[in-house]
């Protein structure tokens, strides 16, 4: 079997929090926190995931322009099977252990394409000189050599020779990240990892950049980790795809695999919010509930469960999976002290002549938090009746303890697994293992 070209290994990049006159660090951001994936020679893998998930944090740290707080990015290690490592037990082409003129070495043969190609050009260099720069750092001294080498690679990226000589303002966003193509490429690399490189630009010269990306990495047999938030364009160019949800790769697999069989309720999602061309195709996307984590406090178990519309729910409790949902929001609304009853009371009182009753206090923080009114689940109705009496009373922390009690899913109780879907697809998540352990109830009240 033909060996990776790059394996990353629990890469994790986390950054201090710091608060305070004194400059405290009071916590950690955890934008990378502990992903694993492969790569494989001429292959293109697509890293997909909303904004702020840590896709970009993950690109800087597998090429060290940020030293990762642990794990390992092993570039061309040869067999891993074959555990060697040297003598200091590390591994064999560890980039995180790389000194200046390893790294120097290794961007050879590994670059970068930027997301936006107007940052990353010096406005006062012509591009002809932005791009020999490269061979003059690496040791390329004959200006005349460098020359027809970049004018070369211009011509390959579809603009002109003569384009050598102008300024980054002269060409459009489609042509500068053209130019940024044609950077990347001018050391010969093997390894080229994409930062949204067409996410500023027109859907056609999306289309435009992209083939040619295709046909220049079949030219070059190049590997490209590509970066997206764009499911549309990972589909389009990528071989194989990882979707990644704060910090974490919870799925990946071939690229068809993945669309036509998403086995992690985040990429079905991220799925569904592909538009469809079909004027007669009426179904809605699916909507993610709550709000996003922070990563630096994600929740315990999946990281996915405080959004998820599947999230799985303890064994003695029968409702629908909607109002499930909506009982955790509740429940973490109240935790974080969110339910104003004072302002519910005011407002009451307000489109009333007299101090409103606590019973209607009571049904309208039913209304406003859209809770069921009398379910039919005998555990759910007591412990919602008990807690929203608690809020009323003024004793919160009873109100969110009593939630806690009942309202807890196996999914924030244990960290999924990766289970094997077949040919490389895997996916992390609970609903896979054979057996879900129910969770520790109450006794019964009266």
């Amino acid at each position: 079997m033909t060996e990776p070209i790059l394996s990353v290994r629990e890469l994790t990049k986390h950054y201090p929090l710091k608060r305070g006159l004194f400059n405290r660090t009071v916590g950690t951001v955890k934008a990378v926190d502990g992903i694993s994936f492969d790569l494989y020679p001429g292959e293109t893998l697509g890293l997909v995931g909303e904004s702020g998930c840590g896709k970009s944090t993950a690109a800087t740290s597998i090429l060290g322009l940020e030293a990762p707080t642990d794990g390992e990015v092993i570039f061309n290690g040869g067999d891993r099977a074959s555990n060697t490592h040297n003598s200091d037990g590390t591994q064999p082409n560890d980039v995180t252990k790389f000194d200046k003129q390893e790294l120097k070495r290794f961007r050879r043969d590994a670059q970068m394409i930027f997301q936006d190609p107007s940052s990353s050009f010096n406005p006062r260099m012509k591009i002809g000189s932005s791009i020999a720069e490269l061979l003059l750092v690496h040791g390329m001294t004959d200006r005349t050599r460098r020359r027809a080498i970049v004018e070369d690679l211009l011509e390959r990226v579809n603009l002109s020779a003569s384009d050598y000589d102008r300024y980054p303002h002269e060409f459009s966003g489609g042509e500068k990240q053209r130019i940024a193509l044609a950077r990347a490429l001018v050391l010969n690399p093997e390894l080229i990892v994409a930062d949204e490189p067409v996410s500023a630009l027109d859907v056609s010269v999306q289309a435009e950049l992209l083939s040619l990306i295709d046909d220049l990495q079949a030219e070059y047999d190049l590997s490209v980790l590509f970066i997206s938030h764009d499911m549309s364009v990972i589909r389009t160019i990528c071989d194989r795809v990882a979707v990644m949800y704060l910090g974490e790769i919870v799925e990946i697999g071939a690229t068809e695999d993945v669309f036509t069989d998403p086995q992690h309720p985040y990429t079905e999602a991220l799925l569904s919010s592909i538009p469809t061309p079909d004027p007669r195709d009426s179904s809605d996307g699916i909507e993610l509930t709550g709000t996003v984590p922070s990563p630096s406090n994600p929740p315990s178990g999946c990281r996915f469960h405080t959004r998820c519309h599947r999230v799985v729910q303890p064994d003695h409790i029968d409702i629908d999976q909607d109002v499930w949902q909506r009982l955790l929001i509740f429940r973490k609304q109240v935790e974080r002290d969110e339910v104003d009853v004072a302002a519910i009371r005011e407002n009451l009182h307000a489109d009333g002549e007299s101090e409103p009753a606590a019973e209607d206090v009571k049904a309208q923080i039913r209304v406003e938090f859209d809770l069921p009114s009398d379910p039919a689940d005998s555990t759910v109705r007591r412990t919602l009746r008990d807690a929203i009496d608690a809020l009323v009373a003024g004793e919160q922390e009873s109100a969110a303890t009593q939630l806690a009690e009942t309202f807890t899913t196996p999914c924030e109780q244990s960290t999924p697994e990766y289970t094997d879907h077949g040919d490389g697809h895997r996916s992390a998540c609970i609903r896979h293992r054979d057996s879900i352990d129910a969770v520790d109830t109450l006794a019964e009240k009266d």
